[in-house]
């Protein structure tokens, strides 16, 4: 009766005032139940405490950034011991299997199932010319098989071209099955994707088809790889994506990358990646298509694939690790990011104070504002304990290359950032061939011969408004 006497505003008014506090009490209840949840998760001691009091104290915030950016959702489409046999047998069966000679080799075998292997040739590509002309020509030459993933594709006369040549081949009866990250591709037209599918060819996202929700909680783990393998006898692997950028132009800055041509066995390598990437974004098994890939050369190679859903432990962060602490001449590295975690970063200044000569290349501008400026942080503690810091002039400097010594090199996708280390899908070739480490220290003499150095006397130079500026980004260090 009292309900039924009130005035009709003040009653409406008392039930959005109880829709109002069931929501608000809903929205913290979340926020402690994700706190509990960031608690159980294996996130550093202080990514833990930052979690727990932002959902605790700003769960308005801090609920929908840890549902895409906290919570792990990364998780193999099959158990990893299981995975790691079938790997080993299908590898065995073509000749990409052989036993690991040095500790490095070896514990990367344990942790990935991607052993060691000879009778490699391995061709270097050290620009974007080179490498799409290379790229297309294996393309149209392609007789049976196409597989080919991409960080980002864009829709320019580069990404065109590519799509042409893959409808010509699809058209010839050629299979096709191309995957892109839905996170750096985001610009792709549908309309290109739509000319794919009409000529037959099978293309995909990373996080394939799922509810939009789901896909949008895994936005966070990315596909960074660049891989292309034809008819399981040529791989093409590095860090260039499929754009106009990558090629020199007067009326453009330069991105400078590298990449690599690969025959013989760890082809085979390179195909079981790609099988493993295609049946996690679409649940279908497609190794009909694989075959030998007999040997060509006489490099030794090793495929590291590297990723959030790794065991135990990140094998790009194993392999940086690992060289920085059986290094005894030289470490050389070149990454466009350089915002390594504390054990990186430990490792590079304790090889430069036992005399290594270390040296990190990064580019003198970035295109990341944010990780370009938290970057420029870690000049001052590199510099003190000798890590040579030098900065590409000519363009943007976009490869990830790695020298150690005068036997072990390695070329791929993965930087020095907390998103290769943690994050993004990666991939990364490592060499222990001492011609294959010669040819690539000679192709990073030639950039460091376009480069500076960066001193602290230069850091500090820098106005106080970037300095604020660059401490201020290098607190979002974990996610750039």
């Amino acid at each position: 009766m009292l309900c039924i006497l009130q005035p009709p505003d003040l009653y409406l008014g008392s039930i959005w005032a109880a829709t109002l506090a069931g929501i608000v009490f809903l929205v913290h209840l979340s926020g402690i139940a994700l706190a509990i949840h960031a608690l159980c998760r294996d996130h550093s001691p202080q990514g833990t405490i930052a979690w727990m009091l932002g959902l605790i104290l700003l769960p308005w915030v801090t609920v929908p950034l840890y549902l895409v950016l906290g919570a792990t959702r990364i998780r193999r489409h099959t158990s990893i011991r299981l995975l790691r046999k079938s790997i080993q047998n299908f590898l065995c069966q073509h000749g990409a299997w052989e036993s690991p000679t040095s500790q490095l080799s070896h514990t990367l075998t344990q942790c990935t199932a991607y052993a060691p292997c000879s009778g490699n040739e391995v061709h270097l590509l050290r620009d974007g010319n080179d490498t799409y002309r290379n790229l297309l020509q294996a393309i149209r030459g392609a007789q049976h098989s196409i597989l080919l993933e991409f960080f980002i594709i864009r829709n320019d006369r580069v990404g065109i071209r590519l799509r042409k040549a893959l409808e010509e081949r699809a058209r010839a009866g050629v299979q096709v099955f191309v995957i892109y990250d839905e996170v750096g591709s985001h610009k792709l037209p549908a309309g290109y994707l739509r000319h794919l599918r009409r000529a037959g060819v099978q293309i995909t996202s990373f996080n394939g088809k799922r509810f939009w929700l789901s896909s949008m909680l895994r936005l966070n783990y990315r596909n960074h790889r660049k891989l292309v393998v034809i008819d399981s006898r040529q791989a093409y692997l590095g860090s260039l994506n499929i754009g106009l950028e990558y090629t020199r132009s007067a009326r453009r800055t330069y991105w400078r990358d590298t990449f690599v041509r690969l025959r013989g066995p760890v082809v085979s390598q390179c195909l079981v990646s790609f099988l493993d990437d295609w049946q996690r974004a679409t649940g279908a098994n497609i190794s009909h298509i694989a075959q030998a890939s007999p040997p060509r050369g006489n490099t030794r190679c090793q495929l590291i694939p590297s990723g959030p859903d790794d065991t135990p432990v990140n094998t790009w962060r194993l392999t940086l690790l690992e060289l920085a602490a059986t290094a005894q001449e030289r470490l050389w590295l070149a990454s466009p990011y350089f915002v390594p975690d504390e054990a990186v970063q430990a490792a590079l200044c304790g090889a430069a104070l036992r005399g290594v000569d270390v040296r990190v290349l990064i580019p003198r501008r970035g295109d990341n504002l944010a990780a370009h400026l938290a970057m420029l942080t870690y000049i001052p503690g590199m510099s003190a304990c000798g890590v040579n810091m030098l900065a590409y002039e000519p363009g943007f400097l976009h490869e990830k290359v790695c020298v150690k010594d005068t036997d072990t090199c390695s070329i791929g996708t993965a930087n020095l950032d907390a998103r290769s280390l943690q994050l993004n899908f990666e991939l990364t070739l490592l060499m222990e061939d001492s011609n294959a480490t010669a040819e690539v220290a000679r192709m990073l003499e030639q950039d460091m011969a376009e480069a500076s150095s960066i001193t602290t006397a230069r850091w500090n130079k820098a106005p106080r408004i970037t300095r604020l500026l660059a401490n201020c980004c290098r607190l979002l260090s974990p996610g750039l």
